[in-house]
């Protein structure tokens, strides 16, 4: 799996009368996955990022949320490259917790990445999110596959520009935080192996 640049505006202006498994799909052709996404590979995944790749196992929790991750970059416009995996990760934390414990965990790291490289893009699909509702527990997202883009962008993604509140800025840092603490446990636990061994 690798990140292939493509340029805002081509996603951005998506069809909004085209069914979200038909811009699903272009989702998917356009950043060259095969039919499904991936989501149902039982065998070890690549996660990508430029020039590195790090093979991963593609556990289950992850191939049940998969489809839906994709869904929330179609009906968002967040593209599939880095900065928008930070968009997409601070507005799904934003829009209602992750299906479990390890996608949060896999997940929450990339909210201080954004906030690092890509400050108010970041915030603001936080903000967004704070106003949009998740397709993590939507309770059929299978019929929602037969509706079109706009009508689940009305129905999930707030109506307009949203303007950010104190409480938001509240939420945001402690995300981030959160988000710090994650990050740093691998590095913490290596050094302290390393400090075992001297």
């Amino acid at each position: 799996m690798t990140y292939k640049r493509i340029p805002e505006s081509d996603w951005a202006d998506c069809d909004e009368q085209l069914t979200l498994r038909e811009a699903r799909a272009v989702f998917y052709r356009r950043n060259g996955f095969g039919p499904d996404g991936g989501a149902h590979d039982r065998r070890w995944t690549p996660l990508a990022c430029r020039d590195l790749k790090v093979y991963l196992p593609n556990f289950k929790w992850r191939r049940r949320a998969l489809p839906l991750h994709d869904l929330h970059h179609v009906i968002t416009s967040y593209q599939f490259s880095p900065h928008g995996e930070f968009q997409v990760a601070a507005w799904e934390f934003a829009a209602g917790r992750y299906p479990n414990m390890l996608s949060t965990c896999f997940c929450l790291p990339l909210v201080c990445m954004g906030a690092a490289v890509i400050p108010r893009k970041t915030f603001a699909a936080f903000v967004r999110g704070r106003h949009s509702k998740t397709l993590y527990f939507a309770l059929d997202p299978d019929a929602l596959l037969d509706r079109t883009v706009g009508d689940v962008r009305r129905e999930y993604l707030p109506a307009g520009a949203v303007s950010a509140r104190p409480r938001d800025w509240g939420a945001f840092v402690l995300l981030v935080a959160m988000s710090s603490v994650v990050l740093m446990i691998p590095f913490v636990g290596l050094s302290a192996l390393w400090l075992m061994w001297r």
